[in-house]
């Protein structure tokens, strides 16, 4: 069981590695959707499928009964429950010369957030904003509810 864990594990690894290697604009791709997700970008809303690619500014939205995951760039994966919205205000990601940030913007639903390389890297330069409170995360897994 564990070999069939670490072998999957490697294996998403690769492919994100891989599909990030695209695009420079790429920060993340979808991992595993339920019911109904979609993407906003520029306007136009595309449904969230395994492996599509995710861009800064992007709005992430689940419906009544959909379910989220997502992988970013830098290995933090953020699951969004139903009736959720998260936009990808802010993500830089580049260790070598010392860029690094994200901030993510939760107006509404079920978050779960799993601290990626860029808060085990520069502690504080992780930001949940919410529509009442900003949450500087410093290396942690997260869950938090957001009620309009």
């Amino acid at each position: 069981m564990m070999r069939i864990t670490v072998f999957m594990l490697c294996t998403l690894l690769s492919l994100v590695s891989a599909a990030l290697g695209q695009d420079g604009r790429t920060i993340g791709l979808v991992k595993t959707v339920s019911g109904e997700a979609s993407v906003l970008r520029d306007g136009r809303r595309a449904a969230a499928l395994p492996g599509f690619g995710l861009e800064l500014g992007d709005l992430l939205a689940t419906g009544a009964g959909g379910t989220l995951r997502v992988i970013l760039r830098d290995d933090t994966v953020l699951s969004l429950g139903p009736s959720s919205q998260v936009r990808l205000e802010q993500f830089v990601f580049e260790p070598a010369q010392g860029n690094l940030g994200m901030v993510l913007r939760v107006t509404r639903g079920l978050i779960e957030y799993l601290s990626g390389r860029i808060s085990k890297l520069s502690p504080g330069s992780v930001r949940i904003e919410t529509p009442v409170a900003t949450l500087g995360i410093r290396g942690t897994h997260l869950l938090a509810r957001i009620e309009p």
